[in-house]
C-alpha cells in the first residue's frame, strides 16, 4: 500500500486531490477527495480513456502517460507521471501561470497552448475537457514550453447524451475545435481577470 504525505500534495480537483508518489519522483498519483462522490469513477475513466489512447497512437508526445491504479491510504489512486521542468520543478498548469504569476509571456503561452489543440485535432484525440487546470506548461529551456494534456478521462466523460464525438471522428474533431478556441479564448480573459479568478479560487 502507498502512503501519502500531506505535505506531498500538489493539486486538487472537483473530485480527486493529487499527490507525489513517495519512492518515484517522476510519478504522481491521483486519488479520490474525501467526502465526495464520483472520484473513483474518474480513475477508472482516465485509465480506460488512455488504454483506448494507447492502443491507437505509438506516439503520445503531449500526454501524461497513466501507469495503472494501485491502492493507498486513501483509497484506490492512479499512478501517472509527473512532468517536470528542465530544471526538475514541477511544471504548472497554464492555471497557475496566467492566474498567479505576477508577469508571464502570454503571446507565447497562445502559441503553445495552440500547438497542443492542433496536436490533438490532427491525431483525433478526442480529450475535450482541455481547460487551464489540465493542461500543463513543461519548460524545456529559458525560451520555450512544451505543453502536456494531464487529464484523458475525455472519451469516457462526454455528456452527450449518444456521446457521438467520442465516436464519428469528424464530429469529435469539430468538437475538438470548439473546445480549442474556448481555450484559447479564455487564456486571454483569466489573464485579465486574474485577480478576481484569485480570491475565487481561495
Amino acid at each position: 500500500m502507498i502512503v501519502l504525505d500531506d505535505n506531498a500534495l500538489i493539486g486538487r480537483g472537483t473530485l480527486r486531490a493529487c499527490y507525489l508518489h513517495p519512492q518515484n519522483e517522476g510519478l504522481i498519483v491521483k486519488v479520490p477527495l474525501p467526502g465526495r462522490t464520483g472520484g473513483d469513477d474518474a480513475n477508472r475513466k482516465e485509465l480506460m480513456s488512455y488504454q483506448k489512447i494507447r492502443q491507437n497512437h505509438a506516439d503520445l508526445d503531449h500526454v501524461s502517460h497513466c501507469h495503472g491504479l494501485a491502492e493507498t491510504d486513501r483509497g484506490t489512486g492512479l499512478i501517472c507521471d509527473c512532468i517536470r521542468d528542465c530544471n526538475g520543478d514541477i511544471a504548472k498548469t497554464i492555471w497557475d501561470i496566467v492566474v498567479y504569476q505576477d508577469t508571464c509571456d502570454i503571446d507565447k503561452i497562445l502559441r503553445v497552448a495552440r500547438r497542443l489543440c492542433d496536436y490533438l485535432i490532427d491525431n483525433d484525440l478526442f480529450l475535450f475537457d482541455i481547460n487551464l487546470k489540465n493542461i500543463v506548461l513543461k519548460r524545456v529551456d529559458d525560451d520555450s514550453y512544451r505543453a502536456y494534456a494531464i487529464d484523458l478521462k475525455g472519451p469516457y466523460d462526454n455528456k452527450e447524451f449518444l456521446q457521438l464525438s467520442s465516436k464519428i471522428n469528424f464530429l469529435g474533431r469539430k468538437k475538438l475545435r470548439r473546445r480549442s478556441k474556448q481555450l484559447l479564448e479564455r487564456i486571454v480573459q483569466f489573464r485579465e481577470q486574474r485577480e478576481k479568478l484569485r480570491d475565487l479560487d481561495t
